[in-house]
């Protein structure tokens, strides 16, 4: 398998019908045997009925999946749970793009992503360009904070924000491909030579972090992140998390 796609939802099942439909666009384009999991952090609501629903209507089961999981285990739990038997198959995938259910994917995002990894086969990790239905940037590629950033964050003085510009965790969006230290995880495509360097998403993160923290276990075990601007994908911010405050690093 070429492209494994995974989508967790909790109780945002009308969400991920959107997001679904958005990628059924992209799939004759994107490599044959692309599959997409969706995976429900047991919602307690109508989301699996609905989920399974709208994939058997709209013809979607050749590549798309309902897994009920037993447990709300998190953003990390819920994406391993697709992840992990998937690496574990015979034909496992050469690459895992994680997507949130409040997303929406422009025109070839998908392979946008796909394009930039494999003419970089040392870059790990790789993020799209997040942005508001009207085309405005959101930040969505960061460093890894610090002393320093913590500092900045603090005081956000426009002197000392200026000293201390090499540190801004959320810089604004680059206009083009660059390295960065890690990308939000509403829309991050990982290289399977990643997960056998580092293992699975660390699943002591509930929600929020963990991909900062994989994007760093990652770049120490020398797999760097790179932002992709060209992969567009529209996020309406905070609706699958319930936080709708961007200027904060942490939203997904």
């Amino acid at each position: 398998m070429r492209l494994l796609i995974v989508i967790v939802n909790y109780r945002t099942a009308s969400l991920a019908i959107d997001c679904l439909r958005s990628l059924a666009r992209e799939i004759p384009s994107l490599p044959p045997g692309t599959r997409v999991l969706v995976t429900d952090n047991r919602s307690g609501d109508d989301s699996v009925a609905r989920l399974t629903a709208a994939v058997r209507d709209n013809g979607w089961e050749t590549w798309a999946r309902v897994i009920p999981l037993p447990r709300n285990g998190g953003f990390a739990y819920g994406n391993n749970e697709a992840i992990r038997p998937a690496l574990a198959s015979q034909t496992p995938p050469d690459y895992v793009l994680l997507l949130n259910p409040d997303t929406l994917v422009r025109p070839a995002a998908v392979a946008a992503l796909l394009e930039f990894m494999d003419a970089n086969p040392r870059v790990g990790i790789a993020g799209s360009r997040l942005e508001h239905p009207d085309g405005k940037p959101q930040r969505s590629a960061f460093r890894f904070p610090g002393a320093l950033s913590e500092l900045e964050e603090g005081l956000r003085l426009s002197v000392v924000s200026k000293v201390l510009k090499p540190f801004v965790v959320a810089p604004p969006p680059p206009e083009r491909a660059c390295r960065v230290d890690w990308v939000a995880g509403a829309s991050m495509i990982i290289r399977r030579a990643v997960f056998d360097s580092v293992g699975l998403m660390d699943e002591n993160y509930f929600m929020y972090y963990e991909e900062v923290d994989f994007c760093r276990r990652a770049h120490r075990a020398g797999w760097p992140c790179w932002y992709v601007p060209a992969s567009r994908i529209v996020h309406l911010v905070g609706q699958s998390s319930g936080v709708t405050d961007e200027s904060k690093p942490k939203k997904r």
